[in-house]
């Protein structure tokens, strides 16, 4: 008999406490999630090691960068400043002096170089871009036709593209609403069903239908039959919702919406006084029992020959075959090469039109940080998320360049009380004082400052994909003997920096320094690194990966089971709760439904000693072979999983497509599922699929 559901409880949503992690390797045998006898193989990344030339460096390239632009500076860094020029990153716009730009401007029209930071690049190595150019990935359909029709895409042409990423048309796949429709689940099959079946062909089908139905084979089609065949629309697509077994298979379906229409325009309804909407169903409810019963062989023949061939590079099985009629479920193997991004393929800058831009760095000395960095007569604005409109908007003047010196001057017994002159000066005066006195400066004051600063550092997706990967490039220099110490300026409020510092122990580093949002620091030295920030993982693909590389290196090798290992995400400690879909029966129905091979492990956010654990997170997704969750944080987790495993992730059609874009460009299997699809059988089947690749 078939094991039940391993009854696992693991957290998604992390409260950690640095006290309650494991011997993680006893702990996972502990939790199940490793025999402790029988192991299989063990587990690795199939990407090669992904380097960036002079990563290992970047200190001291920054430092002489910047030695050299102070001897010999541009010539309008001569003249006498009398305001704040404020930059944004170096991603958006070249205010460094050199092409690193990817994206059009987003804020600042400021087209001089700056006098004060400087900004290197860190491209990838040859070997590095290559292995990834030609990593193994995987093409289904990304989206639901809900998501591309609904307000999760933004399609306005005259918007310039920009690291927002999926939020303005969609960084995977097309960039207009038609072509994400062509390319959804129910729009690519429909595409499919419409190159491979005339009109001629379906009004032979309908005719053989139409022959034999008591109420319609009273009307005479030939004075119709021309005009259906002429005239009739194709559809665009066969259903809004995401992968899922319906009482129909897709094709029969589209079949009986195509002969619908053609009914209606051609007025053979009307004819047969067939005008209510109670009687169109009836007549189609008559249609469908013929076909899908049989009572008519040569109907029931003419349909199933409408449906067209599974695509992709490899032969079909007859269960995947049987999945690929069902649901329209399919997969083909592709590389990165050949990326279906319009995104990236229209970006200045991109690497061979499909990766993003190099990594680089920004730097400088004498810097105050606050909600900008500060300089002399300058400052770098550092965002690149919709949330950042919350601190600067698009060409509004630099106050906040001024916010926290201005507080100084308001505050009595300071040498900087009663300031008289104006805001710029004061601001210049405190960034020079504390560069020469550390006792009069107003601010705490580090050496050396890493500065990540983002909004909604509290929030775990934006820690985990946009924050925390973008010291990434980085990690061999900032871990190397030689480095000086530094602190990580991370941005978030003293309270919420919980789980923080687990993440940077799962690329090595100890007692790190986490410095909060709540008040300005002086940097002597300062490093930002610009990638990142993008809510679109792809556009952060270059940190993600090295991240991603670094987190396997330094908590593997992990010993895999001969079991397969499918984690099932379940929130049941969460504002937004599922854990009435992924119930009791539905684990069991999984369970059973699936061969001997699998074992279903539930992942629950109300286990609290999980939550307290990100190694032990990191590698139960390290173990997985197949991920099942809703939309949401948990997802993030993916980032651990290995190549090849398959995401199977729950969709309504106001979610975005970040957890496709961030399988996809991992080397996974993706297949979203319509939210409302709460049946066992249509999760096996993806998963059958996904195992034949």
């Amino acid at each position: 008999m078939k094991p039940r559901t391993v009854s696992i409880a693991i957290a998604i949503v992390c409260i950690c406490s640095a006290a309650l992690i494991f011997s993680e390797v006893h702990q996972l045998e502990l939790l199940g999630l490793i025999p402790s006898t029988i192991t299989h193989g063990s587990f690795s990344s199939s990407s090669d090691t992904i380097e960036f030339e002079g990563a290992s460096e970047f200190l001291i390239l920054l430092r002489t960068a910047h030695r050299k632009k102070i001897a010999n500076p541009p010539p309008h860094c001569q003249e006498q400043r009398s305001k704040v020029n404020v930059f944004n990153r170096a991603i958006e716009i070249d205010w460094i002096g050199r092409n690193i730009s990817a994206v059009e401007p987003t804020w600042s029209s400021f087209n001089r170089s700056s006098c004060n930071f400087v900004g290197l690049a860190f491209p990838p190595t040859k070997v590095a871009l290559h292995a990834a150019l030609h990593q193994t990935t995987y093409i289904s359909s990304f989206h639901t036709v809900s998501q591309c029709i609904s307000d999760s895409f933004q399609w306005e042409n005259d918007k310039p593209f920009t690291c927002l990423g999926n939020n303005f048309g969609g960084t995977l796949g097309a960039n207009t609403e038609k072509g994400c429709i062509e390319e959804a689940v129910g729009g690519y099959q429909m595409k499919l069903w419409n190159e491979q079946n005339s009109n001629d062909a379906l009004f032979q089908c309908l005719k053989y239908y139409l022959d034999t139905d008591e109420v319609l084979r009273e009307v005479d089609i030939t004075t119709h039959m021309e005009d259906m065949i002429a005239n009739v629309t194709r559809l665009d697509y066969v259903s809004q919702r995401g992968y899922s077994r319906d009482d129909t298979d897709w094709s029969t379906l589209a079949f009986l919406l195509w002969s619908e229409t053609a009914l209606k325009l051609t007025g053979i309804l009307e004819a047969a006084n067939i005008t209510t909407s109670e009687q169109i169903i009836r007549n189609l409810q008559r249609m469908m029992a013929v076909i899908e019963r049989g009572k008519n062989t040569t109907v029931t023949k003419c349909v199933a020959e409408l449906l067209p061939p599974m695509i992709g590079n490899k032969s079909y099985t007859p269960e995947e075959q049987r999945v690929w009629k069902d649901t329209g479920a399919y997969l083909s193997t592709s590389t990165m090469q050949e990326s279906p991004s319009s995104l990236l393929r229209n970006l200045p800058g991109s690497l061979h039109g499909v990766l993003p831009p190099s990594p680089t760095a920004i730097y400088s000395v004498h810097a105050l940080l606050g909600e900008v960095v500060n300089v002399n007569s300058e400052a770098y604005f550092p965002g690149c998320t919709p949330y950042w409109n919350a601190i600067l908007r698009q060409e509004a003047p630099p106050k906040k360049a001024f916010i926290e010196t201005d507080l100084e001057a308001k505050k009595n017994g300071t040498i900087f009380a009663n300031w008289k002159n104006s805001r710029h000066d004061l601001r210049n005066e405190i960034i020079k004082t504390c560069a020469e006195d550390d006792s009069n400066c107003p601010f705490p004051t580090f050496d050396l400052v890493i500065d990540i600063t983002q909004v909604y550092c509290g929030g775990f997706f934006h820690w985990m994909i946009e924050i925390w990967p973008r010291i990434g490039p980085f990690l061999d220099g900032l871990l190397s003997e030689n480095m000086p110490k530094f602190a990580i300026r991370i941005g978030c409020e003293s309270s919420q920096i919980g789980f923080h510092p687990q993440f940077f122990g799962l690329v090595g580093f100890e007692n790190i320094t986490l410095i909060d949002s709540e008040s300005p620091v002086f940097a002597k030295e300062v490093i930002a690194p610009t990638e990142g920030f993008s809510h679109s993982p792809l556009l952060n693909y270059w940190n993600l990966v090295a991240m991603r590389q670094k987190v396997f290196s330094h908590l593997g090798p992990i010993e895999k089971s001969e079991n397969k290992t499918v984690l099932v995400i379940i929130r049941d400690a969460s504002r937004r709760p599922d854990a009435n879909i992924f119930n009791r029966k539905f684990l069991n129905e999984l369970s059973d439904g699936l061969p001997d091979i699998y074992r279903v492990v539930p992942f629950r956010s109300s286990d609290k000693k999980m939550m307290a654990c990100m190694a032990c997170q990191a590698r139960a997704f390290m173990l997985a072979d197949v991920i099942i969750g809703s939309h949401g944080a948990g997802l993030s987790h993916t980032l651990f999983a290995p190549a090849g495993a398959a995401i199977l992730e729950r969709v309504d059609k106001s979610d975005s497509g970040i957890y496709s874009e961030l399988a996809f460009m991992l080397g996974m299997k993706y297949f979203p599922m319509d939210v409302n699809t709460h049946h066992s059988g249509s999760y096996i089947d993806m998963i059958t699929l996904a195992n034949g690749y």
